[in-house]
C-alpha cells in the first residue's frame, strides 16, 4: 500500500470561540498546501487517489486543496482517529484492512503523525513533518514500511530525510 502522510497547513493561533478545533488556514498556509498539491498532482505516482482527513478545520481545508489538485471525484473521508492525540493503533487498523485506490493520503497533525510515521518504518530517526509537510512510505500490512520520498517544501524535491541525517552525523575525513 502506499501511504501519503500529510500534515496541516499553517493555521490561525487562536480561533475565538471555536476552541482549538476550528482554527482554520491562514493564507500563508492556503498558499503553501497548493504548492505542495500541485507537486504532488504532478506525478501519478505521489497524486493521491484517496484522502482521509482529520475533522479539524484545518485538515479538512488541506486535504480539500489536494483533493482539487489531484482532480479526486470521489469525497474525502474524515476520519476520527486521524484527530490530534489519538491512538496510533487505531490508524493501523484501519491502514491494514483498506483496500481502496492507492496512494492514500492520510491529514492530520503533529506529533500524532510522526508517531504514525515510526509506527510504519521502525526507529528511523524520523524527525517530524512541517506544516504542509508530506512523506510517502511503502507499506504491506505488516512489518516495517519503506520510506519512498519526503517533500522538501523550500525546494520542492523528494528526499530522503533519514538518509541525510545520517550522512550529517557520519564522522568527516580529513
Amino acid at each position: 500500500m502506499e501511504i501519503l502522510i500529510i500534515r496541516h497547513g499553517q493555521a490561525v493561533d487562536d480561533a475565538p470561540d471555536l476552541g482549538d478545533a476550528g482554527r482554520w488556514l491562514t493564507g500563508k498556509g492556503r498558499k503553501v498546501t497548493r504548492r505542495v498539491a500541485k507537486w504532488l498532482a504532478k506525478q501519478k505516482g505521489r497524486r493521491p487517489a484517496a484522502i482521509w482527513t482529520s475533522p479539524l478545520v484545518r485538515s479538512v481545508q488541506t486535504a480539500e486543496i489536494i483533493a482539487e489538485a489531484a482532480e479526486l471525484t470521489d469525497d474525502v473521508s474524515v476520519i476520527a482517529e486521524l484527530s490530534p492525540s489519538r491512538d496510533t493503533a487505531e490508524i493501523l487498523r484501519l491502514l491494514s484492512q483498506y483496500q481502496g485506490a492507492q496512494p492514500l493520503a492520510l491529514v492530520g497533525h503533529e506529533p500524532s503523525l510522526s508517531a504514525l510515521v515510526t509506527s510504519l518504518l521502525g526507529d528511523v530517526g524520523w524527525t517530524g513533518l512541517k506544516k504542509s509537510g508530506v512523506v510517502a512510505v511503502s507499506w504491506d500490512g505488516r512489518g516495517p514500511g519503506t520510506l519512498r520520498f519526503a517533500l522538501d517544501l523550500k525546494a520542492m524535491k523528494a528526499v530522503d530525510p533519514v538518509k541525510e541525517a545520517q550522512q550529517q552525523q557520519a564522522p568527516r575525513s580529513r
